[in-house]
């Protein structure tokens, strides 16, 4: 498995370097690029990315920085679309275009956890969206609006649970975003999210 993850990193690398990365700029302005690198940001955090061999600079603001973070970066460059553009219209992931098949699993594999490893902790999930740049929404008992990049922000809902009640919690995000990545990477974004604001608060994951 380790050398498939090297493979598909290498792959990533190389298609990255075979874009024109002045085009890329062109088409999502919010890049940075210089002679050697370009910049994006990731969950608020600048990562840089050289342009000669698409090594990627972790950011210092995550605690770690996966190869999924990886795969998450490059594929929201290789598959944007020219004309992708926020429509300001918020749904649920398996409203999405296409990602209907894949609903149930975000909600077991995504929104189940989120909620578990947030039940009793809204003080913590509510510090650490704010460390990446949350802005707070009328929503929910913690709710804000997060950038996993400034072409994808996701909305983060959380209700605490009682007596009667487990705790609830739901990610939204804008109708174009399969315009700006695969919509199975919205996945792993989530995934991404969970992860590292678990990281910030210094919870584990609960299933």
């Amino acid at each position: 498995m380790t050398d498939n993850y090297e493979a598909w990193r290498r792959d990533w690398r190389a298609r990255f370097c075979a874009l024109d990365h002045a085009e890329l700029q062109k088409k999502l302005p919010f890049l940075e690029l210089d002679d050697r690198w370009l910049t994006v940001l990731y969950f608020s955090q600048p990562c840089a990315i050289a342009r000669a061999d698409g090594v990627i600079t972790p950011p210092g603001g995550l605690k770690s920085f996966s190869l999924y973070d990886e795969l998450n970066i490059f594929t929201m460059l290789w598959y944007s679309r020219e004309d992708a553009h926020l429509t300001g219209e918020w749904l649920p992931f398996e409203s999405l275009r296409s990602a209907g098949p894949y609903g149930p699993a975000f909600r077991s594999g995504n929104l189940k956890p989120f909620a578990a490893t947030f039940s009793g902790h809204k003080a913590s999930l509510r510090e650490a969206l704010l460390a990446f740049g949350g802005r707070r929404l009328p929503t929910g008992d913690v709710g804000y609006e997060i950038d996993v990049f400034p072409c994808i922000p996701m909305r983060v809902l959380f209700w605490e649970g009682d007596e009667e009640f487990p705790a609830q919690a739901n990610l939204l995000f804008d109708r174009s975003a399969p315009d700006f990545i695969h919509v199975e990477s919205v996945v792993t974004i989530a995934s991404a999210a969970l992860r590292h604001l678990a990281e910030y608060a210094d919870l584990p994951i609960r299933d």
